[in-house]
């Protein structure tokens, strides 16, 4: 009876210690169709979905977690398109980490997290199917995906998250100078039906071989819910970089309104305006008069036939002030896509 108590304890540790941890993955699948004849594949000026005219995968991951009440950890491997578009400056070994991290809790609200993980930047993140739309805003498009460094995350009350960090710098892994950036958030939830959100990233993006210039970088959100069916989401970003030379900084902005409206459990619709403005090119030099000068519109509708799986398809249009995207018989003002996805969790 003895050795059958011991396999029984032994059993039960085993059974606890994989409770803790878990395995998981996602793929999400998709079909773009543009509204224009384009001389390449890959899309301008947006990275989901990345590939026009062709089948093809923007994001699958798997990913190992381990939890408890005092430490958590994170390791997951990615691929798609995705990655084609926004790790390419990676070294080769460290283009597929979508992320590796570990943290601790210090005191009852503290967590300390240190490794490669999400950016703490932009109410949409890199999985679609989390997102009220497909393909990400041009403001999420053009601030970090991902970030390295360090993060402390304290939660003062049940309504309020803050967090403060030291960065690599804005989406690197690998370091492109000696200094270091940083960012704050600040999450405000008052009640079940309104998020606020401040988001912040302050550093040097040059090259040590250059001088530096700082940038400046804010993202602001609320997220209301209008009604059981009816959410509304309102976001700002502003952005400063100091001049190659003098002290002056140039300014980007963008803004954007989506709506989303939840039929039942299996459909839903989203709408999307956006606005975007870098006329000095800091984030999308162009070449043109006043560079990324651009207004979108979307429309998405989504079918979830389960909970861990949703096909959409959404539809956008573009327009800039200039002539900015290339087609087979030159450049346009305008610029649209159809895209149909398939994503699941698993």
């Amino acid at each position: 009876m003895t050795w059958l108590l011991g396999v029984t304890i032994v059993t039960q540790a085993i059974a606890q210690d994989q409770a803790k941890t878990s395995v998981g993955g996602f793929v999400d699948v998709y079909y773009a169709y543009s509204l224009q004849s384009h001389p390449l594949r890959n899309r301008s000026y947006t990275t989901q979905p990345l590939r026009i005219n062709e089948f093809n995968l923007n994001l699958g991951f798997i990913d190992v977690k381990h939890q408890t009440d005092n430490i958590r950890g994170r390791f997951a491997l990615q691929t798609g398109t995705y990655v084609e578009a926004n790790q390419a400056a990676e070294p080769a070994l460290l283009k597929n980490v979508l992320e590796a991290s570990v943290g601790s809790r210090f005191g009852s609200n503290v967590w300390v997290d240190i490794g490669i993980f999400p950016s703490h930047i932009g109410l949409e993140g890199i999985v679609s199917k989390d997102n009220w739309t497909y393909s990400r805003s041009l403001l999420s498009d053009y601030s970090p995906f991902y970030e390295a460094g360090v993060s402390v995350t304290a939660t003062p009350s049940e309504n309020v998250t803050l967090r403060g960090l030291i960065l690599n710098g804005w989406q690197n892994i690998s370091e492109t100078n000696d200094d270091k950036a940083f960012g704050t958030q600040l999450q405000y939830k008052p009640s079940d039906d309104l998020q606020l959100n401040w988001s912040s990233f302050v550093g040097n993006e040059q090259p040590d071989s250059v001088a530096s210039r700082l940038r400046i970088f804010n993202d602001l959100y609320g997220v209301l819910s209008l009604s059981p069916g009816w959410s509304l989401a309102i976001i700002f970003d502003f952005g400063f970089q100091k001049q190659a030379s003098g002290s002056s900084y140039d300014l980007w902005h963008a803004s954007s309104i989506m709506s989303r409206h939840t039929l039942n459990d299996q459909w839903a619709i989203a709408a999307r305006v956006e606005y975007f403005s870098d006329e000095q090119g800091v984030l999308v030099p162009t070449g043109t008069p006043n560079n990324f000068l651009t207004v979108s519109g979307s429309l998405n509708v989504d079918y979830a036939p389960a909970a861990n799986l949703l096909w959409r398809i959404e539809g956008r249009l573009f327009n800039s002030k200039d002539a900015v995207y290339p087609t087979d018989t030159g450049m346009e003002k305008t610029d649209g896509f159809i895209a149909l996805s398939a994503a699941m969790s698993l």
